[in-house]
């Protein structure tokens, strides 16, 4: 399994500066390690192995029980995941909860969405190995999201973070996956998931504005939260990754490093 993973180029100076954008808690909070140089994941009890794109889409600690679901249903671990797909995750949980005012709803993502195998990256079948996609005949009843897909090398920036000894995220680093029925299989269009659908005005909407509140607000989707996003209350909020708000330039730099957009002055 060695050639599966390559020497982790992630330091304590590269955390360091996820700390610094606001997108990760300092070390002494989260126990997070950097071993730059490391060829294969060897994580402690108690540890995860993640990338530090993911924190840039999203991602936080404690996982977001929505996020773990995904995992145990799809039988995948979290480092099998692309970044993009945690992306899209932070995406839908945001657009449910924050411009919907609903809670989630498993039927309602496994509608939008299957689980696809996705060739090597970078050599390897463990390292973001699989990914989220709309379903067929979806793309037209969800958001435009022009994701970037030019993303070189994330898959070397991996560390080891400490989990919650509850949580029930799949860490194994040795884990190949592969295609289970689960990954495409859908909920019948009940009536449930079609009141869901009409609760959002598609045509007002875009996966651009969604991130962008987000990365605004300073919250992390696929982070376990106090509360849900319809219940948030302005700077002081405790889902907020810090008080302070962004300049305008930092929430544009990290928009143009997620997505391809036509306006380069979006925000």
């Amino acid at each position: 399994m060695a050639k599966e993973w390559k020497k982790s180029q992630s330091s304590t100076r590269s955390l360091n500066d996820l700390v610094g954008m606001g997108l990760l808690h300092n070390q002494e909070l989260h126990s997070w390690r950097a071993l730059e140089g490391e060829s294969y994941p060897d994580p402690r009890a108690g540890e995860i192995v993640v990338f530090e794109d993911f924190f840039k889409r999203g991602f936080g600690i404690p996982v977001h029980p929505f996020l773990q679901g995904l995992l145990l249903y799809y039988e995948i671990g979290i480092c099998n995941l692309h970044p993009n797909s945690i992306l899209l995750i932070s995406t839908f949980i945001h657009l449910c909860e924050a411009y919907v005012g609903i809670e989630l709803h498993f039927d309602h993502f496994r509608y939008l969405f299957c689980l696809r195998k996705k060739g090597a990256v970078g050599g390897s079948k463990i390292a973001g190995g699989v990914y989220l996609n709309l379903c067929d005949g979806m793309k037209n009843r969800y958001l435009s999201c022009p994701w970037n897909t030019s993303l070189t090398k994330w898959y070397k920036k991996w560390f080891y973070i400490r989990e919650e000894l509850s949580s029930a995220t799949f860490y194994d680093v040795g884990y190949i996956p592969e295609k289970r029925v689960s990954w495409t299989d859908r909920p019948e269009f009940t009536r449930q998931v079609a009141d869901l659908m009409s609760l959002v005005d598609w045509s007002r909407l875009d996966g651009p504005g969604v991130v962008g509140n987000f990365i605004v607000r300073r919250v992390m989707p696929c982070q376990r939260k106090v509360h849900s996003a319809y219940e948030y209350a302005g700077n002081q909020d405790p889902t907020r990754m810090s008080p302070d708000g962004l300049e305008k330039a930092e929430v544009q730099q990290l928009m143009n490093e997620l997505f391809k957009l036509i306006d380069d002055n979006f925000v």
